[in-house]
């Protein structure tokens, strides 16, 4: 869910232009970007190579789009744009998630401009095709939140929260320098540089209390990437350390299993007995037994012992339960 630096300097450029009138000169600009005369330029040329043209009003000693710019329709597919429909309304058959608003409104537009017979056929088949994105949080509570970190990953501003991580570490005061907002697993992830810790870390949206942007800015790293941050996690857990773990699935799973891919460093094994053996290198214990907790009595942990015990003692309190 994050754009990157420079794109969101670009909007905010694009945003300052628009208007009948010139507001702006090259040196507001900048301290409102916070860039340089040549990265200025930079940006102008950029704009003008994607056709937006940018003038300068003598009298008003200003910069603006020129007045009778407009979009053109976009050229698309009959595949492209039912892709752009269904997608659209995955989001907004999951109106809590962020910017469902925003798009449903850029889905709109686009629509109005295509010739009837191809809205028509669309409108047929967008009713016929989903997808879920399968949020687990209702974040329409969360607007405020998520408008904050928004603006604050894109004016590079540090902001401060007050955050409850659902551990034994109780809620906390600190502040961050958010770097990423990323939905994964049912649940949208602020990745940030954490003050109180020095480190990076992750924090779940819906797990901050408060938040109020600060005056203190930051430069967001460059090399920073969460594919990086992650390594090999099962999904946002991050372990100390990676550990190989098989697994020997059976009856229905199977085919579930076969079926899908559910970590990058998966292998699978055709055994014998008709049953497939699992082979994962990850630092993400917990997730991992969660999940092989879900087969059932189809999913026996071969490997490390550690986590096989584990889940025998899960079953063993299960067993205590239920008997």
């Amino acid at each position: 869910m994050s754009v990157p630096t420079k794109a969101w300097k670009l909007i905010k450029m694009i945003s300052l232009l628009e208007g009948k009138y010139a507001k702006y000169d090259r040196q507001r600009l900048m301290e409102i970007l916070d860039i340089s005369k040549s990265t200025f330029y930079r940006y102008k040329d950029t704009l003008e190579e994607a056709e937006v043209p940018i003038i300068y009003d003598k009298r008003a000693n200003g910069y603006k789009i020129r007045e009778d710019y407009y979009m053109r329709p976009p050229e698309l597919s009959i595949s492209e744009a039912l892709a752009l429909v269904v997608s659209g309304n995955s989001i907004l058959n999951n109106s809590e998630l962020p910017y469902s608003k925003e798009i449903n409104m850029a889905i709109a537009k686009v629509m109005a401009v295509l010739p009837n017979r191809t809205k028509n056929f669309l409108a047929s088949l967008g009713e016929r095709i989903h997808f879920s994105l399968d949020s687990l949080v209702d974040y329409s509570q969360y607007g405020e939140v998520f408008n904050t970190l928004s603006d604050a990953i894109k004016e590079e501003v540090n902001v401060w929260i007050k955050y409850d991580p659902a551990s034994r570490e109780g809620i906390s005061k600190r502040e961050v320098s958010p770097y990423i907002l990323d939905f994964k697993n049912g649940a949208l992830y602020l990745y940030a540089h954490c003050h109180l810790r020095n480190q990076i870390r992750m924090f779940r949206v819906d797990r901050i209390l408060e938040i109020k942007l600060t005056n203190k800015n930051f430069i967001y790293p460059d090399d920073f990437s969460i594919e990086d941050y992650l390594g090999n996690a099962w999904g946002v857990e991050r372990g100390k350390e990676e550990i190989e773990i098989k697994i020997k699935f059976s009856g229905q799973a199977v085919r579930n299993v076969r079926e899908h891919t559910y970590h990058p460093t998966q292998e699978l094994e055709e055994l014998d007995d008709g049953s497939i053996l699992m082979s994962v290198v990850t630092c993400s214990i917990n997730e991992v037994k969660q999940w092989v907790l879900g087969f059932g009595a189809e999913a026996e942990v071969i490997a490390p012992k550690s986590l096989r015990e584990e889940i025998a003692g899960e079953v063993q309190e299960m067993w205590g339960r239920y008997n």
